[in-house]
């Protein structure tokens, strides 16, 4: 999470400039237009606590989705792009239980981000489904790449089936763009992956938590009002994850809801679906 403004500073042309410089980026269209009618549903009272969270809002530009993936690979140890000099048979797959699913187009990105585009690459790739006719051994490594992990669950309750396709048990690593260390640390004690996030998310990054110092309990009460407006289910954000993380791809629904819900009586900067 982003420092904020200190309390009180004017939503001014040079603030503005500032915001959409950084949002820009994201795939529905944020504009100026845009953000005045966000901040326009809060009390006038409240409008400096939202312009506060805007500032506060971790943006994941496609660039930095690009350089994640990129140190990522590098830093994985017995990886070279020289096949004579890459230990063992590596395969990289779409951490997705279904087809469409964001772990499809994260490998895209991430075969993109490592230059590895070539037909002489074409093997590294492989589906899900073609994981068991490899027939990997411990000598072997496999890399599942998604962009996020907030709570752990999906991957936790996925691993099994996963689990299955690899009776060799080569090493499995599982790449990320973000995620939180109560993700990563429930993955590690409940499957074999190795998660490896380019950034992580810890207590701090919680608006609604103790750890962030940003905001007051008066504050945190009063965006907790408008977070159930926006999603009474999940006011909090899905597992209480309290983040401010946009992607430039999407918005993880581990982020409070006045930034991604959207229906008649919430509209957010960073909707989640078309």
């Amino acid at each position: 999470m982003k420092e904020p403004l200190p309390r009180g500073t004017a939503v001014d042309a040079r603030r503005m400039r500032g915001w959409l410089d950084i949002f820009t980026g994201y795939r529905h269209t944020v504009n100026e237009a845009r953000i005045d009618r966000w901040l326009g549903q809060f009390d006038d009272a409240d409008r400096d606590l939202a312009s506060r969270v805007l500032d506060s809002v971790d943006f994941i530009s496609a660039g930095q989705i690009t350089q994640g993936f990129r140190a990522i690979l590098q830093g994985l140890p017995g990886w070279s792009a020289n096949e004579g000099e890459r230990q063992g048979r590596w395969r990289f797959v779409a951490l997705s239980a279904s087809a469409g699913e964001s772990g499809d187009s994260m490998l895209h990105r991430f075969r993109i981000a490592n230059n590895l585009t070539g037909r002489q690459y074409t093997d590294l790739f492989v589906h899900k489904r073609d994981l068991l006719g490899e027939r990997l051994g411990p000598q072997d490594v496999v890399v599942f790449v998604d962009d996020f992990a907030g709570t752990g669950n999906q991957v936790s309750e996925h691993w099994p089936e996963l689990a299955e396709l690899l009776p060799g048990s080569p090493t499995v690593y599982l790449a990320l763009i973000a995620a939180t260390r109560d993700a990563r640390e429930r993955i590690a004690a409940q499957t074999r992956l190795a998660v490896i996030p380019h950034i992580e998310l810890t207590a701090q990054d919680n608006i609604f938590g103790e750890a962030c110092h940003h905001f007051t309990a008066q504050e945190r009460d009063v965006l907790l009002r408008y977070c159930t407006t926006a999603n009474a289910r999940s006011p909090r954000g899905f597992g209480d994850s309290g983040l401010v993380t946009v992607l430039a791809h999407t918005c993880p629904n581990n982020s409070i809801p006045i930034l991604h819900a959207s229906h008649p009586q919430w509209e957010g900067l960073f909707r989640r679906h078309d």
